[in-house]
């Protein structure tokens, strides 16, 4: 059961049979980068607000102004790149459900590991992917970018009979 796609999903790779998910990044950590480079942003146009009659003064608060507007917009820059965030494959083939972690460096690291069949529940409604193990915890829980995603997701999963 081979899937082919043209394009890349907003967070879902397929290849072959495996499907995998990107979970998307952290909420508290996006506002905290936010906050650092409105902070630095503003700085750059406080420093004009202290008084300064000397030339090389002047010279020096222009610098120091610039490198905190850039350093400011670096830090929004920064809030569009992804963040290596854990990535959910779904192989219908070895019947396994596994969510890998990656570094800063890209380098992944396999969280964990469930066999499908042990699972209670995997399952895609509307835009979110759940998945409960036996005892029906809830091991799983994320939203998918698009209905083309979910669709995508649940043609690749196992059928249970």
């Amino acid at each position: 059961m081979a899937h082919a796609f043209d394009g890349r999903f907003q967070n879902t790779k397929l290849t072959d049979d495996t499907v995998a998910v990107d979970a998307p990044q952290s909420a508290p950590r996006r506002a905290l980068i936010a906050c650092a480079g409105a902070a630095l942003c503003m700085s750059a146009g406080g420093l004009w607000l202290v008084p300064s009659e000397d030339a090389a003064m002047q010279l020096i608060k222009l610098f120091a102004s610039v490198v905190l507007l850039l350093g400011g917009l670096i830090l929004f820059n920064g809030l569009n790149r992804d963040a290596p965030a854990p990535e959910v494959q779904i192989d219908p083939v070895k019947r396994q459900l596994r969510v890998y972690e990656y570094d800063t460096k890209g380098r992944s690291t396999l969280k964990a590991c469930y066999d499908i069949d042990a699972l209670q529940e995997l399952s895609v409604n509307k835009r979110q992917l759940r998945a409960k193990d036996a005892s029906g915890v809830l091991v799983l829980e994320m939203p998918l970018g698009s209905d083309e995603e979910a669709s995508a997701i649940r043609s690749a999963m196992p059928r249970t009979s």
